[in-house]
């Protein structure tokens, strides 16, 4: 089929959203921001997108979308369809509040117009009070399905889970699952127990669930199910959503929380040592593929088969890569490819299996050389910064080993039955397998990127960031011998001492 007669093929998923309105939440956060750009770029007749923001930092709703957009992840956006951006609208309010916090003009605004509703609003962190995850996760999710409910034109509400909303299962499937506590409940509790009672009350709701988000997002499931009968509503859910792999900027990331930060600390130095299984594999999905499945998903639900809820957005049927594998490329692309700027020390550093062994290395080759490079930026007039990274570094990797130490089989058959009933432009526009994937050329580009817009290391530095890892490469293998000629040294006087 020539490129002629693919262009003159039928967009469904594109003709889903024309004249239509949708609403998102989350619009501010990673795969939010990708959604929005993936609307306006390629489902260019969709009429208007209104997205939930709050005030933040002294900025209204209005100036704060305006900041969202000048990041580089609209540029090719801003070049291809500039006025697209003029429709989109900022609905002032906040998930953490009563009813969203939005107000009644705004609200009926949406009742009357709002055809497609994107709940990805959500706290994705593991350490964060119960209180405050079953606020935003849990009751958030609920004020979504109450505004769901009012709404006169919907279509489809499609929530936003995470794959791992069960993680006491090795396998996973796209079905219901009961959820670990009541949740209406637990949304009752939550506003009577006391501050000092809530660190036991966290423990006895949790059980062997590893954290509270992972626990707040089977309750908002649960919440979800409840209105199926009388909602249209569907629940994706995505594995760990890392960089865009194609469109429109590969390699772009929002932060450097999960797997890029873990890159970007043992590619300047500062991670040494990390606890996990290096043979098990994760269960990654790019921001860009995600998205596209989550546009896919709701066509498939709206124009196929209305009785199909939930879709996994996973990776490990088509794809099984190993933590070793991960890691072993990434040192690949940074040592020889492309090293970051301003690097701690030369990067290196292994797994561990044992818990005590990397106990060991990570207090002898993170936090004792943290201390030591804190002492001197004192003596040299600068505040201390390492030591408290390295703590947000072990706290972190705590929270994130349940996650690395196991590995978890999703199957994913009904977004995949989606995948297939797409057409040849359907599939290159929205891309949703790895065809063609060179793991190696993906971690470049993910760590040029980072460089770029994450970190603020142009290209025009590159030279001087390799001519440093060439450095500090001879640094460490000097440090590394006379660590070895000492430790001989010494072993061989004592061992003298006893025989002689």
């Amino acid at each position: 089929m020539t490129s002629t007669e693919v262009d003159k093929l039928p967009d469904r998923i594109a003709e889903t959203y024309h004249g239509r309105t949708v609403f998102i939440t989350g619009g501010s956060g990673f795969l939010g921001k990708v959604l929005i750009e993936k609307l306006l770029r390629c489902c260019t007749g969709v009429k208007k997108i209104y997205i939930l923001i709050r005030n933040k930092k002294g900025k209204t709703p209005k100036e704060r979308i305006q900041d969202i957009f000048s990041n580089p992840l609209y540029d090719t956006l801003k070049k291809s369809n500039p006025d697209s951006f003029k429709k989109c609208e900022a609905i002032a309010g906040d998930v953490l509040e009563i009813d969203l916090g939005i107000s009644q003009e705004d609200r009926k605004k949406l009742r009357d117009e709002v055809e497609f509703f994107y709940h990805s609003a959500a706290t994705t962190r593991f350490d964060d009070t119960m209180k405050y995850a079953v606020t935003m996760n849990t009751r958030g999710t609920k004020f979504a399905l109450d505004l769901a409910n009012e709404c006169k034109k919907l279509k489809c509400f499609v929530h936003v889970s995470t794959a791992y909303v069960n993680p006491l299962e090795d396998v996973l499937d796209e079905k219901y699952y009961p959820p670990p506590a009541n949740p209406y409940e637990v949304l009752n509790s939550i506003n009577w127990i006391k501050e000092d009672a809530m660190g036991n009350f966290t423990k006895q709701l949790l059980g062997d669930i590893p954290n509270t988000y992972t626990f707040t997002k089977a309750l908002a499931e649960s919440l979800v199910y409840d209105q199926m009968e009388k909602l249209p509503a569907i629940i994706v859910r995505p594995s760990v959503v890392i960089p865009i792999y194609k469109d429109p900027l590969p390699g772009w990331c929002n932060n450097l929380q999960g797997p890029m930060g873990l890159f970007v600390g043992a590619g300047k130095g500062i991670i040494r040592s990390m606890y996990m299984d290096s043979k098990s594999y994760a269960d990654m999905v790019p921001a860009d593929v995600c998205v596209n499945g989550m546009l896919c998903a709701t066509w498939y639900h709206v124009n196929v088969d209305k009785k199909q809820r939930y879709f996994n957005l996973t990776s490990t049927s088509d794809y099984q890569f190993s933590w070793e594998e991960i890691i072993e490329l990434g040192k690949d692309v940074i040592f020889n490819r492309i090293p970051f700027n301003q690097i701690v020390w030369y990067p290196g550093g292994s797994m561990k299996k044992s818990r005590l062994h990397h106990a060991i290395c990570f207090y002898l080759f993170q936090i004792i050389p943290a201390l030591f490079i804190d002492l001197l930026l004192v003596i040299l007039g600068y505040k201390p910064v390492l030591y408290q990274i390295q703590r947000r570094i072990e706290k972190g990797g705590e929270m994130f080993e349940y996650y690395t130490a196991k590995a978890w089989n999703f199957t994913n058959d009904k977004i995949r039955g989606a995948r297939d009933l797409l057409n040849k432009r359907e599939r290159t526009k929205y891309i949703m397998d790895g065809e063609g994937l060179d793991l190696k050329d993906y971690f470049e580009q993910c760590i040029h990127t980072v460089r770029i817009v994450n970190l603020k290391e142009t290209d025009d530095m590159l030279p001087a960031a390799r001519r440093n890892m060439k450095i500090m490469w001879a640094v460490d293998k000097i440090c590394k011998g006379l660590f070895f000629y000492f430790l001989f040294l010494y072993t061989y006087r004592f061992l003298s001492s006893l025989v002689f």
